[in-house]
């Protein structure tokens, strides 16, 4: 694709003037709730996903990760980091624990030990600087980062002493280098809320809800979407005599509109091919005729346009699995996958379940629960 750009431009002389034509857009999103030593959350994941969503809308290959711990965190951020190519527009949202130390802000994973005030350095070590992440991909060359923290809540290492590690609550102010824009969900000091009490229904964040639809507004500047979320935020906090006053930094020249400049649809075309991890067995060599998607026999519950309905939530059988021809197997095991929004690189998968309402593709690197792991594995197993 950028091959194809790059051609264009020799021959029309026109992406020259026009950079943004050219660009390409990448999101790394990040939504921790279950934390195993320190207080959990309820609507960082929520959250995330949403973010995914809307930005998939604007354009953005998406990455998503859930319920990270540190070395997942790591490991998909490094193939994030690498998909991305000088000039390119990069978004990062984490929505989740992050603390304060010695001035700098870090992110913390679901597996973060509960440490002690004197143990500040292990928890560096185990945790994320949001300041590595920014000179990380400046030095891939984006044109632009824009980082949106909702991560500042209650410490979750304050003692009831009132000793901590770090700041005692909120995220420390930001230090951030031209190119970058950045908004945190509440001032530095405040506290974001996860809900306005324990009736609010609503399945995302305080910050979140207000951000996602002004973000989606072609109307919108960057500055703009930083302004009135505040201004939303400021008022909801308010109805539960809370204070919450989202920040922003701007060190981007002139004004960016994610939603005006964003392309129709995303083009799939783009995504650079998934990762090789455990949780997708391989695909077998015989792949049916791009022109014709694989057709399963009605089995199960075809009414509701699945080979098994519930694959996301009950355990198969062997027996269940044994009675599938190899093309229902291939339906089977991919169809776990597309219910979580999966993009396919098979063009016949990829016109199998867009035929469906309920299939809804926005990234390559979807996050299977334990359930779904297992169906997957066995149904491969029988594949073989």
């Amino acid at each position: 694709m950028r091959a194809f750009w790059a051609i264009g431009a020799a021959m029309l002389g026109m992406l020259a003037t026009a950079p943004a034509a050219a660009e390409s857009r990448l999101a790394f999103v990040v939504g921790n709730d279950a934390y195993r030593n320190v207080n959990p959350l309820q609507k960082a994941v929520n959250d995330a996903r949403a973010v995914s969503r809307s930005l998939q809308e604007l354009g953005f290959r998406v990455t998503l990760g859930e319920n990270l711990a540190w070395r997942d965190y790591v490991e998909k951020f490094s193939l994030f980091e690498n998909s991305i190519r000088p000039g390119d527009v990069a978004f990062l949202f984490y929505s989740g624990h992050g603390v304060e130390i010695d001035g700098a802000n870090y992110l913390i994973p679901v597996d973060a030990p509960k440490v002690s005030p004197e143990q500040q350095s292990l928890l560096k070590d185990v945790s994320i600087s949001t300041d590595n992440l920014i000179q990380r991909l400046k030095a891939r060359g984006t044109r632009t980062q824009i980082i949106v923290l909702d991560a500042c809540r209650e410490n979750p290492f304050r003692l009831a002493s009132g000793r901590s590690v770090g700041g005692a609550r909120g995220l420390a102010d930001a230090r951030v280098p031209g190119g970058v824009f950045m908004i945190y969900s509440a001032g530095v000091g405040e506290v974001a809320l996860d809900r306005l009490s324990d009736s609010d229904a609503d399945p995302n964040s305080v910050f979140t809800r207000s951000f996602l639809p002004l973000l989606g507004n072609p109307d919108n500047s960057l500055v703009a979407v930083a302004k009135q979320t505040r201004s939303k935020v400021k008022s909801l906090a308010s109805t539960i005599g809370q204070t919450q006053s989202p920040a922003y930094y701007d060190e981007i020249d002139g004004d960016i509109f994610l939603a005006k400049d964003s392309p129709l649809t995303p083009p799939p075309a783009v995504q650079p091919p998934p990762p090789q991890v455990a949780i997708l067995p391989p695909v077998p060599p015989q792949s049916p005729p791009p022109t014709r998607p694989v057709e399963p026999a009605p089995v199960a519950v075809p009414s509701q346009d699945f080979v098994f309905p519930d694959s996301d939530r009950v355990r198969l059988t062997r027996d269940m699995v044994a009675r599938l021809s190899p093309a229902q197997l291939r339906i089977a095991r991919n169809e776990i996958y597309a219910r979580r929004g999966r993009y396919f690189r098979d063009p016949a998968l990829a016109a199998y379940f867009g035929r469906f309402g309920w299939y809804r593709p926005y990234t390559w690197d979807v996050p299977l629960n334990a359930t779904e792991q297992a169906n997957v594995s066995l149904i491969a197993s029988f594949e073989r």
